[in-house]
């Protein structure tokens, strides 16, 4: 079942969550890709990208009380993510759906990524 979410915010109109995942209350700004990707064993994925001024430490625990049960990976450990040098953060996953949380430096903002892919058929 996908759910729709609409955000509105100072950076941006509205902004839809067509993930149908769920996204943390107190954005500063959010972006939904307009069209779906694949990765890399050919699955289709939406993408929302959002941005808080939350700490990480709030963020991070925000996820993992909605996502319990889901893997964690230190995003320093992460392929995607690791060649960023102040990178720190999470990624949770629940099957081949995803949201990573980060910040790239100690002033940027807290990142959130979240990612909904379709199963290969």
């Amino acid at each position: 079942m996908l759910s729709l979410s609409v955000l509105a915010s100072p950076a941006s109109a509205e902004v839809q969550n067509l993930t149908g995942m769920p996204l943390y209350p107190n954005l500063t700004s959010a972006l939904m890709d307009p069209w779906l990707r694949t990765d890399t064993l050919g699955r289709w994925c939406s993408r929302l990208s959002a941005d808080t001024s939350d700490s990480i430490a709030a963020v991070e625990a925000w996820y993992r009380k909605t996502w319990a049960g889901a893997s964690e990976t230190d995003l320093t450990q992460d392929s995607d993510y690791k060649s960023y040098a102040a990178l720190t953060g999470i990624k949770l996953a629940w099957g081949v759906d995803s949201v990573a949380v980060y910040k790239l430096s100690r002033q940027a903002p807290t990142s959130i990524e979240l990612s909904r892919c379709s199963p290969i058929r």
